[in-house]
């Protein structure tokens, strides 16, 4: 589908008060959250996408990577290049935002781009995106230390803080960076990482990731650093085949996933506020879907794992999308009260969206 069709598409559902598409229709509902995405939050003049689109326009670093992330979705599923075009343009924009830099002083800043990039050149061949995951990820290994057993910094200057969310994504790019050059030395991290998460970030017994070194309470338990766990343990059982990887990946989807009050509730992945709240359960739906796609899961697991991701892209439809914006709920199970939106929140809902297109072919 090219933009001229996608944009009659949209224009169509505006004038359609239908409460959304029918699940064999995803790819048009996601067609629509991208073009609802550019519309509601891109700013045309400095080129990236703003906080919301109620007059805020701030700049966050790793929303606008899991945007680059989004747009690799949109274009791997139609290969419509005006999706190219916006990522050049994102990427550009991005570096003058930053500083005319790509560094910043907050390590999964950086992953979550490294992430991106990798992805985006896994799907284009621009060796741009390479060169930057490349160089990202060297500078990403500089914060590694000693305190605390090892792991990653969150941030320079704070070597004593040590979190899921720099240390999950890490291992995911330690793993997609040997795939992409046969480098041992990557592969070697990111089972380095893997053995420093589990022992300290990581209740074996439940499956669940806490949020960081000694931040060991119920109410730190976060989706996006469960979702990081299953992925960068999928990558790993990907590349070594080894079970134990795949079960880690396994108990810790399933603990979100059957946990009907905290994290599931009626079967909808749980929303956790706006800010960079909104962005959480959009990361864990990510690597769920690379686990039920590249996992060997049970016939009776992917079935249900299957249903748990249509049911909650049909409540988003049914319940929590604002026409005839095209903008999302952060709770998939009630209607948003005004079309005024945090990009975050947009983001996630888009990557379920993408999601389910990607698993309905």
């Amino acid at each position: 589908m090219n933009l001229i069709q996608t944009i009659f598409l949209f224009l169509g559902l505006l004038n359609n008060n239908h409460p959304g598409p029918k699940p064999n229709n995803w790819a048009k509902a996601a067609d629509s959250a991208q073009l609802a995405l550019n519309t509601q939050f891109w700013s045309a003049s400095e080129q990236y996408y703003k906080q919301n689109n109620d007059g805020h326009t701030g700049y966050n670093y790793w929303w606008n990577a899991h945007a680059l992330d989004v747009l690799v979705d949109g274009y791997l599923r139609t290969k419509d290049p005006a999706y190219t075009t916006r990522m050049n343009a994102l990427f550009d924009g991005m570096y003058k935002k930053n500083g005319y830099t790509w560094t910043n002083k907050y390590f999964n800043d950086m992953e979550w781009m490294a992430l991106a990039c990798i992805r985006a050149y896994d799907a284009t061949h621009d060796a741009k995106y390479k060169e930057l995951a490349q160089g990202l990820w060297d500078h990403i290994k500089t914060g590694w230390t000693s305190l605390h057993g090892g792991g990653i910094i969150w941030q320079t200057g704070d070597p004593s803080v040590k979190n899921a969310c720099s240390n999950g994504p890490a291992m995911i790019i330690a793993a997609r960076m040997y795939k992409l050059n046969k480098n041992e030395d990557d592969l070697d991290w990111a089972k380095r990482i893997f053995v420093w998460q589990q022992a300290y970030l990581v209740d074996t017994s439940r499956g669940i990731v806490w949020d960081g070194w000694g931040n060991y309470k119920e109410t730190g338990i976060y989706t996006y650093n469960q979702g990081t766990w299953v992925g960068g343990t999928l990558e790993l059982y990907t590349i070594t085949r080894d079970e134990m990887y795949l079960q880690s990946a396994i108990k810790t989807a399933g603990f979100i996933i059957n946990d009907r009050q905290r994290f599931s509730p009626e079967g909808i992945l749980k929303g956790e506020g706006n800010g960079d709240g909104g962005l959480y359960k959009g990361i864990f739906i990510r690597y769920l879907v690379q686990l039920i796609q590249q996992g060997r899961l049970d016939r009776a697991t992917k079935t249900a794992w299957l249903q748990y991701l249509t049911t909650n892209g049909e409540r988003l439809l049914s319940n929590a999308t604002y026409r005839p914006d095209f903008v999302f709920n952060t709770n998939w199970s009630t209607p948003p009260e005004s079309p005024k939106m945090d990009c975050s929140i947009h983001l996630s809902a888009t990557m379920l969206l993408e999601a389910l297109a990607t698993v309905s072919k």
